[in-house]
């Protein structure tokens, strides 16, 4: 789409954003964000991070987040307390439900930290909650890049942007040779993002976009739209969605006979959906990743060996990032000796070359993570496997 379009959906969501804020930013939010704090100064109990995640998409991120808080337990707890994670579950994957569940959780002074909301749109209107509640809160899976452009102090992600997704995910295609690629997105937050930041980078690097098309996530049958695109020529299919739709999208585009390789980011980085809507149609997509449970450095190995040894399946990228953020906040709270959440927030922000299990990485000014964390990763039989050198 053009620059004009992009600037009207730029402002749609900047308008969202600030009336989120006035209705927000009242006293009632402001008193809670004080009395959390005056709270934290003087607890001695349990101390209770919140996870929010959703169902719709099978993973593995509250196992992955309660396997780190037992792990910190059992080893004497944090400044002699125990954490206890407390679930909270968007049964619709909706923005409304993100927002009413961080308005819950906000009015429960006794939460010192949250982590999770799956989808870009709930927990950006969820961060506005949280920071004028006074509550740290990292996202696992928001990547959209105006997430973190707000200037807020308790909001953070352990995840890459779409903007890091979006140039790297353009340079891989290079690098494999795909000089023609047909991009398409579903019109949404994050699937219209990242592919304008793929498109830009592509374009500048000289990989040629053949077409830009988009699709109705509201719609079933998508293969009018390829029954148009099967008459180009293309190497590889950029496709700016989320599962499940994005699965259904990559079922119909080979059924229309298109052959070539997907490519596409976190959205489409859960193996179970994908197998699940896709099946074998799905053999050949591409996605990064921070995490993959066959990465050779000691801390991943550990991880999903004690993962595999409590549930008896290996970790995904999602149950990664729960045990991480849960680890950080941990450590975070041992080494400041306290939970009040202005502590906690600002030695995350300043925290550098920390090790987990996603690699090394920081946090930024802006509360984004940093660091050289992402893989390539390629779909077959129901399964994601590392690229390492190549496609296999």
């Amino acid at each position: 789409m053009g620059q004009s379009k992009q600037m009207i959906r730029g402002h749609r969501w900047s308008v969202f954003l600030v009336v989120a804020l006035a209705v927000t930013a009242c006293s009632s939010h402001e008193d809670l964000a004080k009395e959390r704090a005056r709270r934290a100064k003087e607890a001695t109990g349990d101390i209770r991070i919140a996870l929010v995640w959703q169902k719709m998409t099978q993973t593995l991120f509250f196992e992955g987040a309660e396997l780190a808080a037992d792990e910190i337990n059992k080893a004497g707890g944090i400044i002699g307390r125990n954490i206890r994670t407390v679930r909270y579950l968007n049964e619709s994957l909706s923005l409304e439900r993100d927002r009413a569940l961080a308005k819950q959780i906000v009015a429960d002074c006794g939460i010192t930290a949250v982590v999770g909301h799956f989808i870009d749109e709930g927990a950006i209107a969820a961060s506005v909650t949280y920071e004028y509640g006074g509550l740290p809160f990292i996202t696992p899976a928001a990547t959209a890049v105006t997430f973190s452009q707000h200037g807020f102090q308790y909001v953070f992600r352990n995840t890459p942007s779409d903007f890091d997704n979006g140039v790297q995910l353009a340079d891989f295609a290079k690098k494999q040779r795909y000089y023609r690629v047909l991009v398409i997105d579903d019109r949404r937050i994050y699937g219209k993002g990242l592919a304008d930041i793929f498109h830009a980078r592509a374009s500048k690097i000289g990989i040629e976009v053949v077409a830009r098309k988009s699709f109705d996530v509201s719609g079933k049958d998508f293969k009018p739209l390829f029954a148009e695109l099967k008459k180009l020529s293309f190497d590889a299919i950029f496709l700016g969605g989320s599962l499940p739709i994005a699965g259904e999208v990559i079922k119909q585009a080979r059924i229309m006979g298109i052959k070539v390789p997907f490519m596409g980011g976190n959205g489409l980085d859960m193996p179970t959906t994908l197998w699940k809507t896709a099946g074998n149609a799905a053999d050949g997509t591409i996605t990064p990743t921070v995490f993959h449970h066959a990465e050779k450095h000691d801390v991943s190995r550990a991880f999903s060996r004690k993962f595999f040894e409590r549930y008896h399946v290996y970790p995904d990228t999602w149950a990664a990032l729960g045990y991480d953020a849960i680890q950080v906040l941990g450590d975070v709270i041992q080494k400041t000796g306290t939970t009040v959440p202005v502590v906690i927030a600002s030695h995350l922000r300043f925290l550098k070359d920390r090790q987990g299990v996603i690699g090394t990485y920081a946090f930024t000014k802006n509360g984004d993570v940093s660091g050289d964390i992402n893989m390539f990763q390629v779909f077959h039989n129901g399964k994601f496997g590392l690229i390492e050198d190549g496609l296999p």
